[in-house]
């Protein structure tokens, strides 16, 4: 059982995307912005350099810096989770001892990568992270990416180390969230990952959500959390089709990630676009223009939800 206070966690959490300037580079005055931007949307937690955030297209002192930025921009009530999983183990405790000398709330990370090492080696992965950093820590689960599947047994073995606080699951079936939660108990906390099934994964147990898409319209997700506590699922569920849609058509631009940078452009918080190999996306499409001003006319609809 985690020996931290966790209710902090329990928030909408947007997956945070890397900045960069017009050469590529890594742009601190607009992730300073950015996170101004997403918190007079209502936005109150973020997770830092993961894969929204390009966070293995990056480097160590990169990273650091990106972190740097994003807590000096922070209020005081916002939590910011960052995510330090590397494929080397040495460099992933190196973030996480310098995310907690930065004042992040919590790590996070995927296994290690690459090599897909067996179990043995990834449990002392995540517990040479955890020892790294007295904060709470989030597995990071999506096989989909990595190649390793969080088996119960390993998950288990983690549970036995108090700074395991809880999980990010974005594997794709929804029941892995609720065998999750189960094991874990009501202080574990679930995050669940995909973002078309939040409803979904609410359902099954998981306390929240981060999510990749989550930055190009915030107001509808933390509206939908919002219908899911008050219990008016019918009325949550005529929402997440309409997120859902809007995540069909995010994806149809050859690049996810450019076309939620492409849309928080036209919103009015330039953030640059993605770093190759990831494609660029143009805020003149006007297919993205359309895009862009359906989210808006959505957020203006659903607003006395």
């Amino acid at each position: 059982m985690t020996k931290y206070a966790v209710n902090r966690f329990r928030n909408v959490t947007i997956a945070l995307n890397t900045p960069f300037d017009a050469k590529g580079e890594i742009s601190l005055a607009a992730t300073r912005n950015f996170v101004q931007y997403q918190y007079t949307k209502g936005v109150r937690s973020l997770y830092v350099c993961g894969s929204t955030g390009e966070g293995f297209l990056l480097s160590i002192p990169e990273r650091k810096q990106i972190l740097e930025a994003v807590v000096s921009a922070a209020p005081e009530d916002m939590t910011i989770i960052v995510h330090v999983g590397t494929a080397a183990t040495r460099e992933a405790v190196d973030l996480a001892a310098h995310a907690a000398e930065t004042g992040a709330h919590a790590t996070s990370a995927v296994p290690c990568v690459y090599y897909r090492p067996g179990e043995e080696s990834i449990y002392r992965h995540w517990t040479a992270i955890t020892e790294a950093a007295d904060l709470p820590f989030f597995i990071y689960n999506i096989p989909q990416l990595t190649g390793y599947s969080l088996s119960m047994p390993m998950f288990r073995r983690m549970l036995q180390n108090e700074r395991v606080a809880g999980i990010k699951c974005s594997s794709e079936s929804v029941q892995d969230i609720m065998h999750f939660k189960e094991e874990g108990g009501k202080d574990f906390i679930v995050f669940n990952g995909p973002d078309e099934q939040y409803l979904a994964g609410r359902i099954m147990g998981a306390d929240a959500g981060i999510g990749g898409t989550y930055a190009a319209m915030p107001e509808l997700y933390l509206k939908l959390e919002n219908l899911i506590r008050e219990g008016r699922i019918d009325v949550a569920l005529n929402l997440q089709r309409m997120i859902t849609a809007f995540i069909a058509r995010l994806c149809t631009f050859g690049s996810l990630y450019g076309t939620v940078k492409a849309i928080v452009r036209l919103d009015g918080c330039d953030i640059g676009d993605t770093r190759a190999p990831f494609l660029p996306v143009s805020s003149e499409n006007p297919d993205v223009i359309r895009l862009h001003r359906d989210i808006k006319a959505a957020i203006r609809d659903t607003a006395s939800w």
